[in-house]
Order: structure tokens, then sequence, then C-alpha cells
């Protein structure tokens, strides 16, 4: 009997902490694939449509995201397709300062460390 406590301890800490760990919501993965996919968008827009730093931004953003994604071990394949849906809703639309500042803010808060990441890779993307 005192095994099966000490077992039911184990998982439940191993639950708990799985939990803790950070592993992002529903809501916050597609929020952040949507995100992606307009970094994407922005990064292929014309040059003279949109500032330099968006689009240093923007592909420092991609990527770090991208990583994030993959690291809480969402599969590319479920990432390329939500990134095209919204790549596609945009496509030959003018830059969207309003949804940049949105995505900004929330991959801020649901990465840790991103906006020095991004903002350190953003400054190499064109010796910037």
């Amino acid at each position: 009997m005192k095994k099966f406590f000490i077992s039911l301890i184990l998982a439940s800490s191993v639950i708990i902490s799985s939990f803790a760990a950070g592993h992002i919501t529903k809501a916050q993965k597609e929020n952040a694939i949507e995100c992606l996919g307009h970094y994407t968008a922005t990064a292929v827009l014309p040059a003279d449509t949109v500032e330099v730093k968006d689009i240093e931004i923007a592909l420092a953003a991609s990527k770090v995201i991208r990583e994030y994604l993959n690291k809480e071990g969402i599969k590319n394949d479920e990432i390329n397709k939500g990134m095209n849906v919204y790549v596609d809703k945009v496509y030959g639309k003018p830059f969207n300062k309003k949804k940049n500042s949105e995505c900004n803010k929330s991959t801020y808060e649901l990465i840790p460390g991103s906006k020095e990441e991004i903002e350190k890779l953003s400054r190499t993307i064109y010796q910037g």
C-alpha cells in the first residue's frame, strides 16, 4: 500500500510539473501561428511600403516563434498550414501596424526572452 501512495505522489508531481513547465494553451498556439503568418507576410512586403526595421523584426520574430513552437512539440506541418492560412488572407494588403503591435506584445509575453532575442537577431539581418 505504501508503494502505491508513493507511486501516486510521484505521478501527480510529474503531471503538475508538466503543466507548470509552461506548455502553451491551444489559444496561445493559434495566436502564435497567426502572428507567424503576419510576420511572414510582412517580411515579403515591398520595401517601399514598410520600414526596413519592421521587416527585420518580422524575419527575426518568425525564427524565434517557429523555434519556440517546435520546442513545444508542434510539428512544422501544423505550423505551416496555420501560417499559410493567415498569409493567404492578407497577401497583397498593406502593412498592418495594429496587428504588428498586437503580435509583438503577445510574442514577448508568451516566449521568455523573446524581445531581446528578436532585437538581437534583427540587427544582424541587414547589419542594422
